[in-house]
């Protein structure tokens, strides 16, 4: 499940969840299955995966123009706690921003920036500590357009044509 985090990027911020295909959805425009598997969200994540370095170089020492640094993580309630994964494949998963980044070397923690609507063991503001390893997508603005947030781009090239020219017009959001 894809979600957001911001007002002025909460459309784009969609969340994403990966549940088994039985699992009925609560009715929330910000939340969108995916399948186990997606290929169009595997090419995604990996372009993210290489701009990351980049991204972590500008998160720890922010260029004048940007703001807004976010990462999506993928979570998963294990017992009364919960863990991360990048494993698309994995069931049940929420992925969800995470905002207010500290960073030390490859150990970040953050804000929980999104309600969970299927994981039960954290909630929105939550302290999220993780490494660089778990990070699924990212995003900050530059000059007030999107940088990064792969992810939104399979969720946009499945909608309506015109939503995806309004958010490249908008936001700068530029899907292959």
């Amino acid at each position: 499940m894809l979600r957001g985090v911001i007002p002025l990027i909460s459309m784009l911020g969609l969340s994403i969840l990966v549940v088994p295909t039985g699992l009925a959805l609560a009715d929330n425009p910000n939340v969108q299955m995916v399948a186990r598997g997606d290929p169009a969200m595997a090419k995604a994540h990996e372009k993210s995966q290489k701009g990351l370095d980049d991204f972590l170089e500008k998160l720890r020492n922010p260029p004048s123009g940007t703001e807004n640094y976010n990462i999506k993580l993928g979570f998963t309630d294990k017992a009364n706690v919960v863990a991360l994964t990048t494993d698309q494949t994995a069931p049940d998963v929420e992925y969800m921003w995470v905002h207010q980044i500290k960073a030390s070397g490859d150990h970040f923690t953050a804000l929980l920036g999104d309600t969970p609507e299927y994981i039960h063991n954290i909630k929105r503001g939550d302290h999220v500590a993780f490494e660089k390893s778990d990070i699924f997508d990212w995003m900050y603005i530059e000059n007030g357009k999107v940088k990064g947030n792969y992810t939104a781009c399979p969720l946009l090239l499945a909608g309506p044509k015109e939503q995806l020219e309004q958010y490249r017009d908008i936001y700068g959001i530029v899907c292959d």
